[in-house]
């Protein structure tokens, strides 16, 4: 997980870099271990403070250099092993995404989802009709059950509230209430 440089950086990523100490009169001569990762608002790769907390020199040491911070070292186990979850769980999506696995992945559910998600349910669709509202919450089914697919939960069902109108013994609109 220790980025050396000249290889090709996923900005997707966090790599662990050896930084150097900063250039101040009280500070102890010592190359810590830090966090790199890529800030889109920048558009650049930053350095993060030492693993030991210490604030560290904002220019990665590669070629190498080995840490010599021992408090850095020893966090060094725990953040690899963060490190190499975040990457298994970086490439299971992508390998979810890439090939389809679902059918519920598409464009459409995906808006849809976010509809459910975000709007208010109920009020967005008591303006449609009963097909309507049946499509709609087809399309959320769709992408949640593609979510719990890439999340590893096959078994979890629709989105509570999805489909109030039926509990509601009719088509027509609740009033008052919450959302879902």
């Amino acid at each position: 997980m220790l980025a050396r440089g000249g290889e090709d950086l996923d900005v997707r990523r966090r790599y662990l870099v050896a930084a150097g100490h900063l250039q101040l009169p009280a500070e102890p001569e010592a190359v810590h271990l830090a966090l790199y990762s890529w800030q889109d608002r920048l558009e650049d790769w930053v350095v993060g403070q030492g693993l030991c907390g210490r604030s560290v020199d904002s220019v990665p040491l590669f070629g190498g250099a080995a840490a010599s911070c021992g408090s850095c070292l020893s966090y060094l186990p725990a953040y690899e092993e963060a490190l190499r979850r975040e990457v298994t769980a970086l490439e299971g999506r992508a390998e979810a995404r890439t090939a389809r696995a679902h059918a519920g992945d598409t464009v459409e559910n995906g808006a849809w989802f976010t509809v459910w998600l975000e709007a208010r349910w109920e009020w967005v669709t008591s303006r449609m009709t009963t097909e309507q509202r049946e499509y709609a919450a087809d399309r959320v089914a769709a992408y949640s059950a593609y979510l719990a697919a890439v999340d590893g939960e096959p078994e979890r069902g629709e989105p509570a509230g999805l489909r109030w109108w039926r509990d509601s013994g009719g088509g027509g609109s609740r009033r008052g209430g919450g959302d879902r």
